[in-house]
């Protein structure tokens, strides 16, 4: 055996730890820096104006790519964080500084403490602006004093935001704040299963039932619920000390009077019977008590308890039965849609159901609470809400039918005396139109009314297929509407606040396809212009991209659009530009506005960074996607027709080159991709991202359509891309997070599919991202992602070699292959 020196040994050492070193950096990869900056991208910021119109608070998003996915628990329809007691999914953000809307001076927040701002509420005089900062522990309640130029924590208690998506209200007179505290809050991190290794076997036992995969979190039993539904109101003032009002509930609801001397609380019924809650999975569809408190928590007045029945006797004797139904007390009507009446200082008023067969009334009580409740109007229909305005105008939204609403001015002083109704809007357009409101004396949030007879109404009318908002003047004697002001060619502009009681000065937030959002005031008296906000364009790199809707014919006589954006320098006397055609998904829709006029929001997990390539971008919404409506025969016709008319029509138009049309998608459009890749000729490559290619694998995918596997498994296997993988011709690039815990989108669907299309010899590469759920957030994982998707793009649309067949697994997955016996269905 031959001795090594130490020097030799030495130097074998650096060389072994080059090479890990080296293999490290290789891992992940990052795309050319035009498209990479996209990924650190801040959303524009958010504006919320005070109640005067004096200051608005400016508020900045953490860039996608830098928001933590949390880990949660469910209970029915909530989704929350055990450790911090607050829901998933909230719109938190990073950076807080002020504008004043006048001279424009700015005041900048650089004390924050480490945390995400939420839920940012105006005091009602405009000096305070109260928000939750979130850490990693809790939610915590601060102040900003804009007049004092002061940030202070206003309270120590860890909120609850479990049982109400916003725990804490400023009383109307702008002195305190009603928070609700979570008293079973003890910070304890709650740690993932990805993170923690397997130290035993896997166990899955079946319960004799059919029991389909519904969630992917954890669910909570309502007994193990109950330790995060409890909390405790807690009033905290300004100056002075917090005091409790009444004692821990489970509420799910409550609202301070006008005058700040009550509260309208509601509390589930968690502890009721277990029979009583087959369902209420949702905890304001749990029975609860409504009651009306003082600020001490004495109940003033038990607005409504649902009446429980009662567990049954032992004797099941007809005479039993009998006598319990004689002896059992009345149930009493069904009370719901409490509120206080903002015109008044402490008036509970909600709608009740009557005896009679379609009739409702609408009841009040007042402070003390001592007298009978006293009809406030009787109704033909079905009470949605009231608008209060002064003591002369409220407006009554009824449901007419499941379609249709109708709304109408009353008078409070006499409610009965002839209803103006004012608008008739369909269920799903109730929301096109917003009467604008303000603060009154009491510092309630009212319907801004003018000389007891003018009120305004912000919204947005389709013309020719495009939003254009307005705002309107109504006079409430004459029933009619004057057009104040309305957007314009070549802008979206969008209504923000009234600055005057006439409709002469106003704010707006204003757009175009080229300038990206900032808002204006307008004064119409001198016909002027001013701007307020000076937002930087978000991505440089894409300034002056083309947008353009392109209407085709899908093939049947269906019309279809779809939107094409061109890169910033291309030159159509330079010919044709290879194209990436992208299926959208419903979630990946960024906006609900249609107008050509719209300032491009690029999503960097979408397919636009690619326009800083060169490429052009088709996105098209219109196709189905699987299980939604048609057998599979007809989805795939549907989409074969479609992308043929898309290619059709960009070549016609002097756009693609044909031989260099891509195409991709994401999750369920993800299946699109490979079904057209198999079945048609159009395409030179795919990009399909966490999709679902083997049906076999989530048995309940069509249950609602179809059936379950086991009901109609032809429907299964005839969608599963995996079936026909040998008639796949263009190469594929497939992409999965892999911890995806999304039903049917397992990770080990893209690992199958890849194993196919290796075995079968085709073109393939598959990227794991292993820190990445289905919808990718870590930020390492998203730059490799499009450095993955530049690179492939590249090698076919560059004329560049032709790209290498994969006939082996990188190394650094987590699977292995092994040889496998050729059979007609590869699992």
């Amino acid at each position: 055996m031959v001795k090594k020196s130490p020097v030799v040994l030495f130097f074998l050492a650096c060389c072994v730890w080059v090479h890990a070193a080296m293999a490290v950096s290789e891992g992940y990869q990052v795309p050319k820096e035009e498209i990479a900056q996209l990924v650190d991208v801040a959303p524009m910021p958010e504006v919320l104006l005070n109640e005067q119109h004096v200051w608005m608070a400016l508020l900045t998003q953490s860039p996608t790519s830098e928001q933590n996915t949390e880990i949660g628990v469910g209970y029915g329809d909530l989704q929350f964080n055990p450790t911090t007691f607050m829901r998933l999914g909230l719109t938190t953000y990073s950076g807080l500084s002020f504008k004043h809307v006048a001279t424009g001076a700015e005041v900048q927040v650089n004390n924050l403490p480490a945390g995400e701002v939420y839920a940012p509420r105006w005091s009602a005089d405009g000096r305070y602006l109260a928000f939750i900062l979130l850490s990693k522990q809790d939610g915590r309640l601060w102040i900003y004093d804009i007049e004092q130029r002061e940030l202070s924590a206003i309270s120590r208690y860890p909120l609850n935001g479990v049982t109400t998506e916003i725990p804490y209200h400023w009383l109307p007179d702008s002195s305190a704040l009603v928070i609700n505290s979570a008293i079973n809050h003890t910070g304890e991190q709650l740690q993932s299963v990805q993170q923690s290794p397997l130290v035993g076997p896997v166990v899955a036992q079946s319960h004799g039932a059919l029991s389909p995969l519904k969630q992917t979190r954890q669910t909570l039993s309502t007994e193990d619920f109950a330790q995060y539904a409890q909390g405790q109101l807690i009033k905290v003032p300004l100056q002075g000390r917090p005091t409790a009002i009444g004692g821990p509930a489970y509420f799910h609801h409550f609202e301070p009077s006008p005058d700040a001397t009550n509260l309208i609380v509601a509390m589930a019924m968690l502890e009721a019977p277990q029979q009583q809650q087959t369902n209420q999975r949702s905890l304001a569809n749990h029975p609860s008590v409504w009651q009306v408190w003082g600020m001490t928590g004495f109940a003033l007045y038990e607005l409504y308890r649902p009446v429980l029945p009662s567990e049954p006797a032992t004797g099941h004797s007809e005479e039993n039965t009998v006598l319990a139904a004689i002896s059992a007390p009345p149930s009493p009507p069904v009370r719901s849609h409490f509120q206080w009446r903002a015109d008044k200082g402490a008036t509970v008023i909600w709608a009740q159901e009557e005896d009679a067969q379609n009739e409702y009334g609408l009841y009040h009580i007042s402070s003390p609470f001592k007298r009978a409740p006293r009809l406030f109007m009787a109704l033909q229909e079905p009470f949605v809400r009231m608008d209060w305005g002064d003591s002369n105008i409220a407006l009554l939204t009824q449901a007419e039918n499941a379609r249709f609403l109708t709304t109408s001015v009353i008078n409070p002083l006499a409610p009965q005396r002839n209803p103006l109704e004012v608008a008739r809007y369909r269920v799903t357009e109730a929301t096109s139109e917003q009467w604008l409101t303000t603060r009154n004396d009491l510092g309630v949030q009212v319907l801004k009314v003018v000389g007891s007879r003018y009120l305004f109404i912000r919204g947005v009318e389709k013309v020719q297929e495009q939003d254009l908002p307005f705002l309107d003047r109504f006079d409430a004697r004459t029933n009619t509407r004057t057009r104040i002001w309305q957007s314009q060619a070549p802008y979206f502009e969008e209504f923000i606040a009234l600055l005057d009681d006439e409709g002469m000065r106003f704010i707006t937030r204003r757009q175009s396809k080229q300038e990206q959002p900032n808002y204006f005031v307008h004064d119409r008296t001198f016909s002027s212009l001013e701007q307020i906000t000076h937002f930087r364009h978000p991505y440089p790199a894409l300034r002056g991209l083309s947008q353009e809707v392109l209407n085709f014919d899908g093939g049947d006589g269906t019309q279809i659009s779809g939107t094409l954006y061109l890169p910033a320098n291309y030159d159509p006397s330079l010919g044709r530009v290879p194209v990436l055609m992208w299926v959208k998904a419903p979630s990946q829709v960024q906006y609900t506005f249609h107008s050509p006029h719209y300032f491009v929001p690029v999503d960097h997990l979408g397919p636009l960074p690619h326009l800083a390539q060169g490429y052009a971008v088709f996105e098209i919404d219109a196709f189905s996607l699987p299980g939604e409506q048609g057998s599979v025969a007809q989805l795939r016709a549907q989409w074969q027709a479609t992308a043929q008319a898309a290619v059709a029509v960009l070549a016609q138009q002097g756009i693609a080159d044909v031989n260099k049309v891509a195409i991709g998608g994401h999750g369920a459009a993800a299946t699109v991709v490979l079904d057209l890749l198999a079945n048609t000729e159009l395409f030179v490559t795919g990009i399909a991202r966490s999709g679902t290619y083997n049906y076999t694998l989530a048995p309940f995918a069509f249950e609602k359509q179809t059936g379950t596997l086991w009901q109609d498994p032809q429907a299964y296997l005839m969608s599963s891309p995996l079936a026909y993988a040998d008639k796949i011709s263009a190469s594929v690039l497939l992409i999965h997070g892999y911890q995806d815990r999304k039903p049917g989108h397992f990770a080990v669907q893209s690992e199958r599919l890849f194993s196919a299309l290796n075995d079968l010899g085709k073109r393939a590469r598959l990227v794991l991202l292993p820190e990445s759920d289905h919808d990718y957030a870590n930020r390492q994982d998203v730059l490799h992602l499009l450095w993955e998707q530049q690179s492939w793009l590249q090698r076919h649309f560059d004329p560049l070699p032709v790209i290498e067949e994969i006939n082996q697994v990188p190394e650094g997955l987590r699977f292995k292959l092994e040889p496998e016996p050729q059979t007609p269905w590869p699992m």
